[in-house]
């Protein structure tokens, strides 16, 4: 009984004792974070092209996986016409799949440039960095 009471005696003694560390945090996607408290409006713009970015990386990061395992499937056929043809269907489903992500880029682009949403007016994909 006695270790615990000594236990919590000095929990909460650190707790009290301890001073508060005061850090900005921010968010790496959000380019500017006092934005959000002052306009929704451009904050929402912001992190609507953030997430747009982010499915388009991911896109692009499936297509680079499709693009590879098709390569080592065609490699691995060994003269198979069967699976020769199955490995060039999926390098050719996966160029369309990346060809089908920057039509919609595009279109994305210009439905912002038409409806004038600035957050779609300049959206960009930005690759992320250390």
């Amino acid at each position: 009984m006695k270790k615990i009471y000594t236990t919590l005696l000095t929990a909460f003694y650190l707790t009290l004792s301890a001073s508060p560390a005061f850090a900005i945090i921010t968010n790496p996607i959000i380019s500017n974070p006092t934005v959000a408290s002052s306009d929704p409006k451009t904050y929402f713009n912001s992190v609507l092209a953030a997430v747009i970015s982010i499915f388009f990386i991911v896109g692009i990061i499936y297509f680079i996986w499709h693009i590879v395992f098709a390569g080592y499937h065609l490699i691995a056929s060994e003269g198979d016409p069967k699976k020769w043809e199955s490995s060039k269907e999926e390098i050719i489903y996966a160029c369309i799949g990346l060809f089908a992500i920057f039509s919609i880029f595009a279109i994305l682009k210009l439905i912002g440039k038409v409806v004038g949403i600035p957050g779609l007016e300049t959206l960009t994909i930005t690759w992320p960095t250390l």
